[in-house]
C-alpha cells in the first residue's frame, strides 16, 4: 500500500509538473475557431492590455496568423505600417486535409514579458522569469512520449527585442 500512495504522489506531481499536454493538443491539430480561442488564452497572459487585431491567411506560405494589438494602438497606426513591433503573434502553419484546412502550431512572437507567462504556464511550468531569459538550457522542452518539441528563442534583430516560442516538432 505504501509503494501504491507513494507512486500515485509522484505520477501527480508529475503530471502536474508537467507542460499541459491538452492546451498543446488543442493547438496542434485546430481549426480557425479552436486556433482563435487559444491564441485569446495565450493574449490574455501578457502583460500589457492586448486585443484582437485581426487574422490573416497568406496562401503563399501557408500561414495562418492571428495578431493582437496594445488597446492604445489605433488601427490606422497599423494599417499604415506603424507600432507593429509592438504587437503579439500566433502563427500556425496551414496544413491542407482533403477539403479542409488544419492549423497546426508554428510560433508566439512578441516581447519577452509577453511571451514568457504562456511559456510558463503552457509548456514549462517551472520556468523562472530572470533566469530563462539568461540561460540558453533553459528555453527548450521535449517530449518523447507526446512527441513535442518547443524552444523559447531570441530574435536575430537586436533593434527590436523580440522572442518567440517555437514549435520544433
Amino acid at each position: 500500500m505504501k509503494v501504491f500512495l507513494t507512486s500515485s504522489v509522484f505520477f501527480i506531481y508529475t503530471l502536474a509538473m508537467a507542460q499541459d499536454v491538452s492546451f498543446i493538443n488543442s493547438i496542434s491539430n485546430a481549426n480557425r475557431q479552436t486556433a482563435r480561442i487559444a491564441s485569446d488564452k495565450i493574449a490574455s497572459l501578457t502583460t500589457l492590455n492586448y486585443r484582437f487585431y485581426k487574422a490573416v491567411e497568406q496562401d503563399s506560405d501557408s500561414t495562418y496568423t492571428i495578431i493582437y494589438a496594445p488597446a492604445e494602438v489605433a488601427d490606422a497606426d497599423l494599417e499604415a505600417k506603424k507600432d507593429w513591433d509592438e504587437c503579439l503573434y500566433v502563427d500556425f502553419k496551414l496544413e491542407q486535409e482533403g477539403d479542409s484546412k488544419e492549423l497546426r502550431f508554428s510560433s508566439i512572437r512578441g516581447k519577452y514579458l509577453d511571451v514568457f507567462p504562456a511559456w510558463k504556464k503552457y509548456f514549462k511550468p517551472k520556468a523562472h522569469l530572470e533566469y530563462t531569459i539568461t540561460d540558453p538550457t533553459s528555453r527548450e522542452i521535449a517530449d518523447n512520449q507526446h512527441g513535442y518539441h518547443f524552444v523559447l528563442q531570441e530574435g536575430e534583430n537586436p533593434k527590436i527585442p523580440r522572442w518567440s516560442i517555437v514549435n520544433k516538432s
